[in-house]
């Protein structure tokens, strides 16, 4: 039976690793908003393996996902692959279901999320750390005020009853905006959703950070964090040394995961590391490049080692 709240996830195969911990601490964390929705992850070009992992891991649904075929390919729609556009679905979805909640595949879930529902428009959204919405774009797009905050594409809470438009509307119109600004869209599909806010004067209640907290704030506000994010390049697969994170990948990996594939370490490091088939090994797989930052990566076999005595 459907029911009445619906969540969405996205990722491409390289991003895998990191969505199955965010899904995972999202049913750990907030099992009461997981148990009243129907929870999608639309994954673009998945292999078997990958979606037997998930879907023996979690009750989700998984949905096929391709750009619409009008969508040019540039280079900043390939940047993050097509994946990240997924998260315009959810105006497709708002159509079926009463609520809908969109959230990043980057994340760390760390508190029970039902709440969010709970704001008092018809949807809300946290912050970015983007100056303003130019800065999601290369060029001006005209009729639009490019000076405003920018709101985070990645925390979307929508409830139908409330809406002032058409959601089907809304979902023709971002493909349609995307597909004539394909060439500018230097962040993604953050860039269109703002401008979306102003074109059918949507105002969003502005959930507190702490919704979408980025890895990089002090330790005192990530324990009071409802979702950590891992902005930017500054990934808990990189720099940070989050233990919950830790356990849910080596889940990931147990269950026959692909390991980290989207660093950028150096070709001294990766042939030291697969010289001694350290690659197989899940503290290499997460730990720094230490050529290119030799006190990063002493600070994580010193904050790791910790993690570990903990757990």
């Amino acid at each position: 039976m459907k029911k009445k709240t619906a969540v969405l996830f996205s990722s491409s195969p390289a991003y895998a690793f990191a969505l199955f911990v965010s899904v995972s601490t999202f049913f750990k964390n907030s099992p009461r908003l997981a148990a009243q929705a129907d929870v999608y992850i639309f994954h673009y070009h998945w292999d078997e393996k990958t979606k037997n992992i998930f879907s023996r891991s979690f009750p989700v649904r998984l949905v096929a996902y391709d750009l619409p075929a009008f969508i040019p390919r540039t280079e900043f729609v390939n940047k993050f692959t097509p994946a990240l556009f997924a998260r315009f679905e959810i105006f497709k979805l708002l159509q079926e279901y009463e609520k809908v909640l969109c959230l990043d595949a980057d994340i760390l879930v760390q508190k029970e999320l039902e709440q969010v529902f709970d704001f008092s428009h018809d949807l809300a959204m946290t912050m970015d750390d983007c100056p303003t919405v130019g800065h999601n774009f290369t060029a001006l797009v005209p009729g639009y005020d490019l000076s405003l905050p920018c709101f985070n594409g990645g925390f979307i809470a929508l409830k139908r009853a409330q809406f002032p438009a058409n959601p089907s509307q809304v979902y023709e119109w971002l493909y349609q905006m995307l597909a004539q600004h394909a060439d500018i869209i230097y962040l993604g599909d953050q860039g269109i959703t703002n401008l979306m806010l102003q074109h059918f004067r949507l105002t969003p209640d502005t959930l507190p950070s702490l919704y979408n907290l980025p890895a990089s704030a002090p330790c005192k506000q990530l324990k009071k964090a409802y979702i950590v994010h891992s902005t930017g390049h500054r990934k808990f697969w990189c720099y940070y040394y989050f233990p919950q994170w830790y356990r849910q990948y080596e889940c990931w990996i147990a269950a026959g995961g692909a390991p980290v594939s989207v660093r950028k370490d150096t070709v001294a490091w990766k042939k030291l590391i697969r010289k001694f088939h350290l690659d197989e090994k899940i503290f290499f797989q997460l730990a720094p490049d230490g050529f290119k930052y030799p006190v990063k990566f002493l600070t994580f076999v010193l904050c790791y080692s910790l993690t570990c005595l903990k757990t």
